[in-house]
């Protein structure tokens, strides 16, 4: 996690995208509570908004209360399989992220 001593707003970026890719429970490197798990939404027969839905809900939740430096995920856009939304951090800025 970015520490706000030394808090860069790309340190913060390039954590939250390793969060996102981690596999939750997969590698025994990170903790329990780093990584993201969609297995049971994705695949399953649950309308598209409500899987997006759900995804989005995971993720504010996960980033928000993994990262000290972010204060708020805002703004996402889901399109062709690619989820787009805004990092406001404590840093001053604000990052746009495409995953």
């Amino acid at each position: 996690m970015p520490d706000e001593s030394t808090g860069n707003v790309n340190d913060v970026k390039q954590w939250v995208e390793l969060l996102i890719k981690v596999e939750k429970d997969k590698y025994k490197i990170y903790n329990e509570n780093f990584g993201m798990d969609f297995s049971d939404i994705v695949g399953y027969r649950l309308p598209r908004s409500v899987q997006v839905s759900e995804i989005i809900r995971r993720l504010k939740r996960t980033i928000i209360n993994g990262c000290d430096n972010v204060t708020d995920v805002k703004d996402f856009k889901f399109d062709k399989g690619t989820f787009t939304f805004t990092l406001v951090t404590d840093l001053g800025e604000e990052v746009i992220l495409h995953v």
